[in-house]
């Protein structure tokens, strides 16, 4: 038999079923959770005292009872079944009732407010009570893109009183309603949350390093280390002989002097960003990243745009003589891996048994420079 915290538990698992009922129309009361028949082998007074203690312990259920014949203690009075006839009772079982309340408040104003949204209500309405607290501003963003779908502004400057960086804090939900809300007006080539809405967004940046001042000042650059926006370092017409992109900050900044090469700071996955330029198809490209599945991702990545893509300290060679610094690692389920050598992929293969991460910083430098400088000298 169902102890009362086991009943309650059960109906907190049908709870977001009854919410979607509730915002389709739907009326799933009377709502009932079965017992199954008792066991009537035990002592009969704990089992008496675990019926009392059911029968007493919540305003919020009816029980049906059955009268049956058992062999040890004759006719009995069983529990048969909990049953819940109205939302509201089971939300005052669950003592959830405020929240009931602010719920169906929530879905009033929705509906009112941005009718467009009802098909995610109808489907969703169980993720309301998560964004109670702002829901208001959460309707009247989409209110506003539903009336405004192209608004070609920086999202801070959306006119609402929110926060300037609510619609950043809350972009996982904004999108999710957006799509429902925008549907065919949504930007479908778009892969951010600003391109997909029509939003404006800051390019992102590619940051350099000029290892020969000689080099620098033969392409009349005026500083050595630098940011641009990613369109305008794809746009330049370099003729650099090396580049040699690399992902950690630190090592990015401690990289000896090499003659006639360029470091590029690839950090994370920002290597993404350099296949649009062309005018590194003519430049000896070396590519250096952690020993991980996302490492060896981002070398794939560059060498499907690239295929004289070099890597550095990432085949089995270096991953056989520097595994002992390697640490726990994790899975990276996104990345590719179809463009490696054979040594690169025994070395991934050697890393996807722990995961290990073997981080490029934690090679010693001498060894770095002795490798950085057998490979461009």
């Amino acid at each position: 038999m169902l102890k009362p915290e086991e009943i309650l538990e059960t109906a907190r698992r049908k709870w977001p079923t009854v919410l979607r009922a509730e915002a389709a129309g739907e009326n799933l009361f009377p709502l009932r959770i079965p017992f199954g028949r008792p066991r009537t082998t035990g002592d009969f007074s704990v089992l008496r005292h675990e019926i009392e203690l059911l029968a007493r312990s919540s305003p919020g259920w009816h029980i049906d009872w059955h009268e049956i014949q058992t062999r040890k203690w004759g006719r009995q009075r069983w529990p048969v079944r909990i049953v819940f006839l109205s939302i509201e009772d089971m939300a005052r079982a669950l003592e959830r009732s405020a929240e009931l309340r602010a719920f169906r408040a929530a879905l009033q104003t929705a509906r009112e407010v941005c009718p467009p949204l009802d098909p995610w209500l109808r489907a969703k309405a169980d993720r309301v009570p998560e964004f109670l607290s702002d829901w208001s501003a959460l309707i009247a963003v989409c209110s506003y893109f539903d009336a405004n779908p192209r608004p070609q502004c920086f999202a801070r400057q959306i006119p609402l009183p929110v926060d300037t960086k609510f619609i950043e804090q809350h972009a996982g939900i904004l999108r999710e309603l957006l799509e429902v809300v925008l549907g065919d007006r949504v930007n479908a080539e778009g892969l951010t949350f600003e391109e997909r809405f029509h939003l404006l967004m800051e390019p992102p940046q590619v940051r350099f390093r000029f290892l020969d001042l000689d080099l620098r000042n033969d392409e009349r650059w005026p500083v050595t280390d630098c940011s641009v926006p990613a369109p305008v370092f794809a746009s330049f017409t370099w003729r650099i002989p090396r580049v040699l992109v690399v992902e950690n900050r630190d090592v990015f900044l401690c990289l000896p002097r090499i003659p006639r090469t360029l470091a590029v700071f690839g950090c994370g996955k920002a290597a993404s960003l350099l296949p649009t330029c062309s005018w590194m198809n003519a430049a000896d490209v070396v590519y250096w990243g952690d020993c991980d599945e996302a490492g060896y991702g981002i070398l794939s990545s560059l060498r499907s745009h690239f295929s004289h893509v070099r890597s550095l300290l990432m085949d089995e060679t270096a991953w056989k003589q520097w595994k002992h610094l390697a640490v726990r690692g994790k899975r990276d389920m996104a990345a590719r891996h179809f463009h490696l050598t054979n040594g690169e992929r025994v070395a991934l293969n050697a890393v996807l048994d722990g995961p290990w991460m073997l981080e490029q910083e934690r090679i010693p430098p001498g060894a770095v420079e002795r490798a950085l400088l057998a490979a461009f000298i």
